[in-house]
């Protein structure tokens, strides 16, 4: 897929950005990002760019991790769900050719 070059602002900066993904997602997700980066620069007495771009990487690296983890628990959760439902569904069966072996 050919990579399309998008233009984003990102804190007071423009940016082009070559990606394959949808123009839009692109733009949705440089607005995340500099929503971050502002929220956080109106919120704090940091004053470097750098410094507020490392903070701001850091916050959205620990929701990724929080995300993830949940994502996880959730995957073990339906795990545990599927092997319920296998153990239900081979005691139904058992117990059906327990009921056919009876009557027959």
């Amino acid at each position: 897929m050919d990579k399309n070059s998008i233009k984003v602002q990102i804190f007071g900066m423009d940016y082009s950005l070559r990606s394959d993904k949808d123009p839009e997602y692109v733009k949705q997700v440089a607005a995340f990002v500099d929503e971050k980066i502002q929220k956080l620069s109106t919120t704090t007495n940091v004053k470097s760019q750098t410094k507020i771009a490392v903070l701001v990487a850091l916050n959205i690296a620990e929701e990724l991790f929080q995300l993830k983890r949940q994502h996880d628990n959730t995957l073990k959760i339906f795990e545990n769900i599927e092997l319920k439902s296998k153990e239900l569904c081979d005691s139904v069966d058992d117990h059906l050719n327990q009921y056919l072996k009876v009557t027959e």
